[in-house]
């Protein structure tokens, strides 16, 4: 906040921050004056409201609109990308735009840490929504395919960077009683994208003006972009430090391994590929461990360590709702003659219970909120499961009903799991450990998506889509899918069991 002698300047921004921080230079002792109810903790005592007072709510809903780009992007542009080939040519990259866009967004997130590192997050933040901003106006203004891909690779860098730092923030901003609260309506967030943006880019798409849904990126950005100068004065690392170029490098090559993995038509093409992209991941982390500038937490992947258990579990519950989505609209359309609007719906169904089982979960705590990690991949178990022996044999509104079960799991299970390991993070990385959430998911979506081509290339699915042939390649995908929340649940059991003999007070917050 700017100041002056003898006064204090306000600005419009300035009206959603409460007096009460305006008057207390010591923002931890803000955070620590939190509110809660007489014989409950902080925790229990936790409301809606409170994210939105003492000084929180500018911060609150700049996270929210920060991640809220970045979802509505993902709906809106796979909306209208039809238009824009039948616009500009190019129908061999159909798939490319949302591809480069993934591999971007994953190296994005992964450069959050670094970032914050170098530049503090107030910079950090408002640097990254340039990004964005400048790649959406550059697919806006593309004029050939080529130059709208270019473009999306950059759109995808700021987004990822937004993605990380955001989450990065909500462990940095705001008091461990409030992260749930606060992680639920992120979550809400991405439910109401899924909702609106299908509706959106129909509207774009259907006007013939596909490159406005890029545009309306561009006004909210400056918006968001101002609003980042609000953010308490965080920064940068005083000591010389190296960006890390060679493990982006070595991730960029795991990640487009990945995603060229679902381009090629030969199995043991594919095979390779994965394989190729796991060694790079391995050792881009191997080198990470070493780094002064890190992308991940201590030991991120290793089941003997808490943080690695509960990163297993994000990647795998990645894995669980990629295979899904992957597969489960082609199979309502080609097994139960589902229109693509009621294929996407259902789909959409998964989004909506997360959503709506984050919200209805976020107020329980304790031993209730670490078996919830818990029964919530049981709950994904059984709904994979399900529609994998299900798919060709109930009908379409069962198939969406375990759709939901599926959701209504991921929700109840995550929101606490990612809780959890911003509290039980080592001592000084809990804010690298948030910020490192979502490249996890997002490598765990890769892979999953990935796999799930090798999968049904290898039951036998083609082009020419038989009936036969999308039914043995579903229930394949789903099938072998459904071990991923299987394995999930062990390494979330494994998860409760190391946290609970631990300190109660593990992370200096």
């Amino acid at each position: 906040m700017p100041r002056m002698r003898g006064r204090v300047t306000i600005g419009p921004l300035d009206r959603l921050i409460s007096p009460v921080q305006r008057r207390n230079r010591d923002w931890e002792s803000v955070l620590s004056s939190q509110p809660t109810s007489p014989g409950k903790s902080a925790a229990e005592g936790a409301r809606w409201v409170d994210p939105f007072k003492n000084g929180l709510a500018l911060y609150t809903i700049m996270l929210n609109v920060g991640i809220g780009l970045h979802a509505l992007d993902v709906f809106i542009i796979a909306t209208v990308m039809p238009r824009v080939v039948r616009d500009l040519g190019g129908a061999e990259y159909y798939t490319w735009a949302t591809m480069l866009y993934m591999v971007a967004s994953i190296i994005g997130t992964a450069a959050g840490n670094p970032v914050r590192q170098m530049l503090g997050s107030r910079i950090g933040y408002a640097v990254a929504a340039l990004v964005f901003a400048a790649g959406s106006a550059a697919c806006a203004l593309a004029p050939t395919m080529v130059m709208l891909l270019i473009a999306r690779v950059v759109q995808g860098l700021g987004g990822g960077v937004v993605l990380a730092l955001s989450m990065s923030l909500i462990s940095e901003l705001f008091p461990p009683h409030l992260r749930k609260r606060v992680l639920a309506l992120v979550s809400a967030v991405w439910g109401v994208a899924s909702l609106l943006g299908p509706g959106i880019g129909g509207l774009f798409a259907s006007a013939g003006f596909w490159r406005g849904a890029f545009w309306i990126n561009v006004p909210i950005v400056l918006l968001f972009i101002l609003a980042c100068t609000r953010l308490p004065k965080k920064k940068a690392s005083q000591t010389a430090i190296r960006f890390p170029y060679l493990q982006l490098v070595l991730l960029t090559a795991g990640v487009a391994a990945v995603a060229m993995a679902s381009q090629v038509a030969h199995l043991w093409a594919q095979v390779g590929l994965l394989v190729a992209a796991a060694l790079a991941v391995a050792l881009t982390i191997k080198l990470d461990q070493t780094s002064d500038n890190r992308m991940f937490p201590s030991h991120p992947l290793s089941l003997a360590r808490p943080i690695g258990t509960a990163n297993w579990v994000m990647a795998l519950s990645s894995v669980t709702h990629s295979v899904i989505g992957a597969y489960l609209p082609l199979s309502m359309q080609i097994l139960h003659g589902a229109s693509d609007e009621a294929a996407g719906y259902a789909v959409t169904g998964l989004a909506l219970s997360w959503t709506i089982a984050s919200m209805m979960t976020s107020h329980i705590h304790g031993q209730l909120a670490m078996r919830s990690i818990v029964i919530g991949q049981g709950l994904c178990l059984i709904g994979l499961a399900g529609m994998a022996l299900a798919i060709t044999d109930l009908p379409f509104s069962v198939i969406v009903a375990l759709n939901v079960v599926v959701g209504a799991g991921l929700g109840s299970s995550n929101l606490h799991l990612v809780e959890a390991s911003m509290r039980h993070a080592p001592a000084g990385e809990q804010t690298t450990t948030a910020g490192a959430i979502p490249t996890i998911r997002s490598l765990g979506i890769a892979f999953g998506s990935a796999g799930a081509g090798v999968i049904a290339n290898k039951a036998g699915l083609t082009d020419a889509l038989r009936y036969d042939d999308v039914a043995r390649a579903t229930q394949w995908v789903l099938g072998i899918g459904a071990m991923a929340p299987l394995f999930a649940m062990i390494c979330a059991a494994r998860f409760v069991r190391m946290v609970s003999v631990q300190p109660k007070a593990v992370a200096a917050d």
